[in-house]
């Protein structure tokens, strides 16, 4: 604290001795907030100091050497030599003369005329039953009781082909007689006779009845 000089003492009045008080509150005031930032910025330069902390040593990186990659030597093909292929000799064929070969006719064997015969009888019993199968009694005869048996003779090729046809035997009614010729065309062509008869022309006697049933 300041004191005035002893030679300039005197009483002070109220009023001085407030605005005395107010001006000394004042510098004291005024010397606390720079005392204050002071401390504070001593505090701030020692935190710096903590926090700022000393850089690692940058490590030198070597590089590895380069391996020199040496290449392979190249192997040298050498070709094979090539087999000389020598042809086998040609075999030569010697033909054997052929000999004239004269073919010898062929006997015919003939059948005698017992197997002609049954052949025959055979034949014309397939020519009858299948004549037989197109029959159809007329509506008229049945009616009026026309019965009868008519034997019709027929002309036959080698091959089945019918040639002639006729009423050999009437029945006595026309309408029969009729309907036997109708038969014979409705069953061609016929059927072919065996082997042993196609070179012959054949004349078979076919027999059809008319009978009403009681």
């Amino acid at each position: 604290m300041f004191t005035l000089p002893y030679k300039n003492k005197r009483n002070l009045t109220l009023i001085e001795t407030i605005l005395l008080s107010i001006l000394f509150h004042a510098a004291f005031l005024a010397y606390l907030p720079s005392q204050k930032l002071n401390d504070s910025l001593k505090s701030i330069e020692l935190d710096i100091d903590i926090l700022i902390n000393e850089p690692e040593p940058v490590k030198e990186i070597i590089p590895e050497p380069v391996k020199e990659i040496i290449p392979e030597p190249v192997k040298e093909i050498i070709p094979e030599p090539v087999k000389e292929i020598i042809p086998e000799p040609v075999k030569k064929v010697t033909q054997v003369p052929k000999k004239d070969f004269v073919s010898q006719p062929k006997k015919e064997t003939q059948p005698n005329n017992f197997v002609i015969k049954k052949k025959i009888e055979s034949y014309s019993t397939t020519i009858t039953k299948a004549i037989s199968k197109q029959k159809r009694y007329p509506r008229i005869a049945q009616m009026r009781g026309w019965q009868g048996e008519i034997i019709a003779i027929l002309e036959i090729d080698g091959q089945g082909n019918l040639i002639t046809s006729k009423i050999d035997k009437t029945s006595g009614f026309k309408i029969l007689d009729k309907e036997v010729i109708a038969m014979i065309k409705r069953a061609s062509p016929l059927p072919a006779p065996p082997l042993e008869l196609q070179s012959k022309v054949l004349t078979i006697n076919v027999p059809i009845s008319f009978k009403l049933q009681p």
